[in-house]
């Protein structure tokens, strides 16, 4: 165990201010997460160093569209969360506590596979990577220092404070979840989606790359009173050239209903692109037309993809190669 950072002590709690669950932990016990423990007046984290996938993976998996296409990033990932989805689609490594014999991975190892493997990214992921905290400060900075971009893949449910300071380090791009509107917060995982909300904003303005990907959960998340929540908030919280995706659902952990009806998935497109969302795609259908990339103005085809492969790309210099418009993203 080493120290925690972001956690402040009020009488014999200690009070942890890395997500905004802002847990108040009593001596001897963890927070909600299960691995930040308040031991002899101290906040300490259990998951430092300990990584339960490290590989090499195509940023398109994320995903990011517009962040490097046809790129790989050093992918790696921890144990637990700090939300309880019941459809988890990564349930064994975020529904588990970090092995306490297991070795620690120092992030000087993480940056050595990227290099083996060609990569020009690091990618905190599968499972949520707030509570690698501490291990991110430190990776990220070094990463930045041998060239490489640090991405992520987050529920958004970390507090102003920790997204801030994971900037400071050189993080450059987030893809932030949205799980669905209030309702499906207080009904299914245990939060409250105007928190999430409130992440993607700052990610905005301290300058990070953001994508939005929103998993349509049937009978639950797929409603188009829940879709067009989610489009409303996203344009005023976000902004009209943010990318979302919205992906299909399939059973997993606690959930055995079907998955996600493809009517309604291209539904949610066609609300987002008709109330003026410039970039919408369908995840998790290989080869369905909105995995694509178009230009708002000109509607030109500018990426190509099938499944995480691209087989063309129209984008040069950060334009539409038939129109010019610029298109947001880090090309």
């Amino acid at each position: 165990m080493i120290e925690a950072k972001l956690y402040r002590k009020i009488g014999s709690k200690i009070v942890c201010q890395l997500c905004s669950k802002f847990c108040g932990i009593e001596e001897g016990r963890f927070g909600s997460c299960g691995v930040r423990l308040n031991k002899d007046g101290k906040l300490y984290t259990l998951t430092y160093g300990k990584l339960s996938a490290l590989e090499s993976r195509p940023i398109e998996i994320k995903p990011f569209y517009h962040f490097k296409p046809g790129t790989t990033s050093m992918t790696f990932s921890s144990y637990s969360c700090n939300l309880d989805c019941p459809w988890c689609q990564n349930w064994r490594i975020s529904k588990a506590l970090p092995p306490v014999d297991e070795r620690t991975i120092p992030p000087e190892k993480v940056l050595a596979e990227a290099k083996v493997h060609g990569d020009i990214s690091t990618c905190a992921s599968l499972n949520e990577p707030t509570l690698l905290f501490e291990y991110l400060l430190d990776l990220f900075k070094i990463a930045k220092e041998n060239g490489l971009y640090n991405t992520m893949v987050s529920n958004g449910y970390m507090s102003i404070l920790a997204i801030r300071e994971l900037k400071k380090s050189g993080l450059d791009a987030i893809n932030i979840d949205v799980k669905g509107d209030e309702r499906v917060y207080r009904e299914y995982i245990g939060g409250r989606v105007r928190n999430v909300w409130r992440t993607i904003k700052e990610a905005i303005k301290l300058g990070l790359h953001v994508e939005v990907i929103c998993l349509l959960v049937t009978g639950v998340s797929d409603g188009e009173n829940t879709i067009s929540e989610i489009i409303e908030n996203h344009l005023k919280f976000a902004g009209p050239e943010i990318p979302i995706h919205f992906n299909r659902y399939f059973p997993a952990y606690l959930f055995d209903k079907p998955p996600t009806d493809l009517n309604k998935l291209e539904l949610a497109a066609k609300m987002a692109k008709r109330e003026g969302i410039e970039f919408v795609y369908i995840g998790n259908v290989p080869g369905h037309k909105y995995e694509n990339t178009f230009c708002p103005n000109c509607g030109e085809l500018l990426i190509k993809r099938y499944s995480y492969k691209i087989t063309k790309i129209k984008i040069k210099e950060g334009k539409c190669e038939n129109c010019g418009k610029e298109i947001y993203g880090v090309w």
